[in-house]
């Protein structure tokens, strides 16, 4: 092996002294400290972190750690040897001989101690909402899954304030990139709302399997059999778990991926993308600089993510970098007497900073048969020398008991015996606060009959423990250890505190279960089959402005947005004028036009270069076919004869625009990048007049050529360029047949631009969509269609609605239902008694969230997704609250304080400067 060393030892003029005899006695005193557990100086917070030091500092620190203090070192500086052998660069801190990993290989963890270990992240469910049914068939299932497990398992939820890190950024990269200075305040008015929520209530779970394979004595088995058969366990697991209901997080056998998770275990401040990449970093610059390119290959797989600094002085804590632990065990005796379905949530739910490890060891069926036979033999004779009346009688007696249960479990074949330990971890940023939090924690369990025990004296064997390798110390886990029946066990289902966070989602509001924060992509294929989002709620319950809240903050992650508002659509003028939306008003009399006869020219580039175009549909056909829908609702009583009348002056109108079947007919021959102007109403009305059997068509067509209602008759003069469109059909609303008919018109306009180019996201937010289905199938047929194909075009569809009866009006609910059934997302808001009846079935609701639906609060709101369901709290900025709230009182403030007027003075500044 090449010579390996500093590259500045050659020029220290003071002491020029060998490496290889710098490294012989660091090694022997860094071993030595080791033993001795000694880790750091009380009053020196960095002295494990040797990275920075020199290497005669790094020697002169390993001495002071010795225990041997009279011991002197002797070395011979004359020595002037350039040319050595070192066989192991000397790490960055020693605190890295604390863990008892070798290497990771393919996602699996060599330890110390010979074991394969396997981790997997799973995502919980939200099990105590679940009803009873479904919470019995999840036991059940885990149940299965405890039977073929492995023998050894370990089960860790890890409890944290949230890391919102990313999120930030991410906003700080979105503002850079906006251009509008409206929309850049209202990024920042968020972050700062996140930032607050993230320091004051913000917690966090990760939850994760972990087992281990040890090779047996003197077995041949090669490390890629053993990977082979742990694969082949991860599989099964992962398949049992599905069935629970879990999703896995997907790791593809990544040792990148693995270091990640214990990156993030070993330091729980830090941020898992940039400060682990800041690590790693500075691993590769400190022993590239301090001892060449070629140690490059031999650094430490655990350098990547050991703690800097390990304090281990103490018997009642330790201290990894500016976090401070300890750990209490439940005793063998303290488990409660009964357990029931999801118990373990009274540990898992108890806040920051409390992580559980639940450790399982299944025995020998026949060899535990024949020692609970001497028990109970034992125990039946010890009982007739036994007074009755004394506590002795009493516990012999419950023993005994107890043998025949487990001897009754194991003689049906249906159970095994398992072994099953509990360590609970506290953690905190200061001393004074994790000895508040244990004892809390001791005071609470204790209160629900559960007894715990300090680890007192007991810290390394217990940290090491608490680390994600599978297994609990031997003596550790012999006082916290109790048997149990495999079915018994199977109430210990962990995988229970459900939360969403998806890093490019948008935040929604704040877990009402766990204090989580609520922010969902549902654009990620990955985690949701389609991006739909069905809202319900009762007058007055916030749907509207639930309904803004998402819609702008999918503006301001630069999703393009479109609103339908059929029913006060002034509503969301504020905010979509103050982020520079588009405002387009659908009235009788009304200077906004959209033309149903217009093909519009589609930026097709992406679909071309994705499927080519060998495929080509005519252009206009798929027009007629909506046109004759917008006329059966803007006519419902159109007959069979007057649709034939209605074709004929549609393709004569067409015609003489030069439009034909051929798609190349489009094309303006002055303008080839334009299509043709298209005719409107009134040319098909001039076409109807010239057919005498068509009369009563055309007197029930004046009214919207030339009469009240003109308002379809025109050449379109807005475009849906703009990333938030609000199209408002307030004033529609007196004539139910012209409000079907626009919102139709709407609808098809604005999905026709979301169909152009189907690699970018988008959003059709429909608010009253029973305006749409509840009378007409064709245009009930076209709603439902959007939300069953949209997800094709990489978009959106968002229904919302206060009237659940009408909803559900057309064939008996078939359309209303469909809709609900697409949307994989719901958000259910206060619903009254009968409206919650309609959907508690569609919705699959138990019996705790219909009671929840029933008394939500305005802003509160169950959110269903993935199978689970979620109470969440709707929470918005100051400046979002302001530009969406619909309440008198804070309206009347807004208006009396000048604020509006404040904030244009505030963009205009922005805009100068």
């Amino acid at each position: 092996m090449a010579n390996l060393r500093r590259k500045n030892l050659k020029n220290d003029s003071d002491n020029k002294l060998s490496e290889k005899s710098l490294h012989k006695e660091m090694e022997r005193l860094r071993k030595e400290a080791s033993q001795n557990n000694v880790y750091i100086d009380e009053d020196d917070e960095n002295a494990n972190d040797l990275s920075g030091l020199s290497m005669k500092d790094r020697l002169a620190m390993l001495k002071n750690s010795s225990n041997n203090k009279d011991e002197k070192v002797e070395i011979d500086v004359s020595n002037k040897e350039d040319e050595v052998l070192m066989e192991t660069p000397l790490p960055t801190t020693l605190a890295i001989d604390m863990i008892p990993i070798k290497k990771i290989v393919k996602g699996t963890v060599y330890t110390e101690d010979n074991r394969y270990v396997k981790i997997i992240e799973i995502m919980p469910l939200n099990f105590l909402l679940k009803s009873d049914v479904d919470q019995e068939s999840i036991i059940d299932d885990f149940e299965q899954f405890l039977r073929i497990a492995p023998e050894n398992m370990q089960f860790k939820c890890i409890s944290k304030r949230t890391d919102l890190t990313r999120y930030i950024e991410q906003i700080d990269r979105d503002i850079a990139a906006e251009s509008s200075e409206r929309c850049k305040m209202l990024l920042q008015d968020g972050k700062e709302l996140l930032q607050e929520l993230g320091s004051t209530q913000s917690v966090s779970r990760r939850f994760f399997l972990i087992f281990d394979m040890k090779k047996p004595a003197g077995s041949m088995l090669t490390e890629d059999e053993i990977e082979y058969a742990l694969n082949g366990m991860k599989g099964t697991a992962i398949n049992y778990l599905r069935k629970c209901g879990n999703t896995i997080i997907e790791m593809r056998n990544n040792t990148d991926e693995t270091v990640r998770i214990l990156f993030d275990y070993f330091n729980r401040t830090k941020n898992s993308t940039a400060d682990f990449a800041e690590r790693v970093r500075e691993v590769k610059m400190y022993y590239s600089s301090n001892y060449g390119a070629k140690a490059m290959n031999m650094i430490p797989i655990t350098e990547y993510f050991t703690p800097k600094t390990l304090n281990m002085l103490h018997h009642e804590y330790i201290k990894m970098d500016d976090t401070y632990y300890t750990y209490l065990y439940v005793t063998s005796e303290g488990y409660p007497s009964e357990v029931f379905k999801g118990w373990l949530a009274l540990i898992i739910n108890a806040g920051e900073g409390v992580d559980l490890n639940v450790y399982t060891m299944k025995q020998n069926r026949e060899k535990m048969l024949a020692n609970i036979g001497r028990r109970i033999r034992w125990n039946t004779a010890k009982i007739k020398n036994l007074n009755a009346s004394t506590t002795d009688f009493d516990d012999v007696s419950d023993a005994t008991q107890a043998g025949y249960y487990l001897k009754n479990g194991l003689s049906a074949n249906r159970n095994d015996v398992y072994y099953v330990g509990l360590l609970i971890t506290i953690t905190a940023n200061s001393l004074e606060k994790m000895k508040a939090t244990a004892n809390e924690i001791k005071k609470y369990l204790s209160s629900v009959d559960i007894q715990t025990q300090d680890c007192d004296y007991e810290m390394k064997n217990a940290m090491v423990s608490d680390m994600p390798l599978g297994r609990m110390n031997n003596k550790l886990f012999r006082r916290s250890k109790r048997n149990i029946l495999t079915s018994d066990l199977a109430a210990f289902y962990p995988f229970l505190s459900y939360e969403m966070f998806d890093e490019n989602g948008i935040f929604l509001g704040m877990n009402e279960d766990n204090y989580s924060p609520c922010i969902t992509d549902i654009f990620n294929t990955r985690t949701y089959k389609n991006a739909n989002i069905a809202l319900l709620g009762t007058t007055g319950a916030g749907k509207s402005y639930t309904l803004q809240l998402i819609a702008t903050r999918m503006r301001k992650k630069g999703i393009q947005t479109f609103i339908l508002a059929p029913d006060k659509g002034y509503e969301f003028k504020r905010s979509c004028d103050f982020i520079d939306g588009q405002y387009i008003q659908i009235s009788p009399g009304g200077s906004h036009f959209i033309n149903i006869l217009d093909i519009r020219k589609k930026d097709d580039a992406a679909t071309k270069a994705l499927d080519g175009d060998d495929v080509v549909l005519s252009e206009l056909v798929m027009k007629l076919q909506t046109v004759h829908i917008f006329f059966k609702l803007l006519i419902p009583t159109i007959s069979v004869e007057e649709e034939q009348f209605l074709d004929e002056a549609l393709m004569t109108a067409y015609a003489k625009k030069g439009i034909t079947h051929d798609n190349e007919s489009l094309i303006d021959p002055e303008n080839p990048d334009q299509y043709k102007e298209m005719p409107i109403l009134s040319d098909v009305y001039e076409e109807l007049q010239t057919m005498p059997a068509a009369n009563h068509l055309v007197m029930l067509m004046k009214r919207y050529v030339d009469g009240s209602a003109t308002l379809f008759n025109g050449h379109t003069n807005v475009n849906l360029d703009n990333l938030l469109c609000v199209l408002d059909l307030t004033n529609l609303s007196q004539d139910a047949d012209l409000m079907a008919a626009g919102m139709f018109l709407a609808l098809d306009f604005v999905y026709s631009k979301a169909k152009e180019n189907r690699t970018k996201k988008k959003c059709i937010i429909i608010d009253e969509t029973w305006e749409l289905i509840s009378k007409n199938v064709k245009a009930a047929e076209y709603v439902l269609e959007i939300f069953k194909i949209i997800r094709g075009y990489g978009g959106s569809a968002i229904c919302a609605t206060q009237n659940l009866a009408d909803f559900y009006a057309l064939e008996d609910g078939k359309y209303g239902r469909g809709i609900i059934n697409n949307c994989k997302t719901k958000i259910i808001l206060n619903l009254e008694k009968e409206e919650a009846d309609s959907v508690r079935d569609v919705l699959g609701l138990s019996e705790a969230e219909y009671k929840k639906v029933l008394k939500f609060d305005k802003g509160h709101a169950l959110l269903s997704s993935n199978g689970n369901n979620i109470p969440v709290h709707f929470r918005s900025s100051w400046l979002e609250n302001a530009l969406i709230t619909t309440d008198r009182g804070e309206l009347e403030a807004l208006y009396e304080s000048g604020f509006f007027q404040k904030m244009n003075l505030e963009v205009d500044k922005r805009l100068w400067n």
